[in-house]
């Protein structure tokens, strides 16, 4: 995905793009994204023998530069 999705653009296989969209929004607004991305990569960690929660983080130059136009709760 280079800038973000498509919501027109989904696969044939999945429902109309509008019902993905209103499941998306609604998860997103309750905040259930995040609770998934921290769930699964929890199991994922986990399943590697690793802490669940991760003990370090990596700021690359870019992000450092960015900081002056992106929000601190991003």
């Amino acid at each position: 995905v280079d800038n973000g999705i498509k919501w027109r653009a989904m696969p044939a296989d999945f429902p109309p793009w509008d019902r993905v969209y209103a499941f998306f929004r609604r998860w997103r607004d309750h905040a259930l994204v995040r609770e998934f991305h921290d769930r699964l990569r929890g199991r994922v960690r986990q399943k590697a023998g690793r802490d669940v929660e991760p003990t370090a983080g990596v700021i690359d130059s870019q992000s450092v530069k960015a900081d002056a136009v992106v929000g601190a709760d991003s």
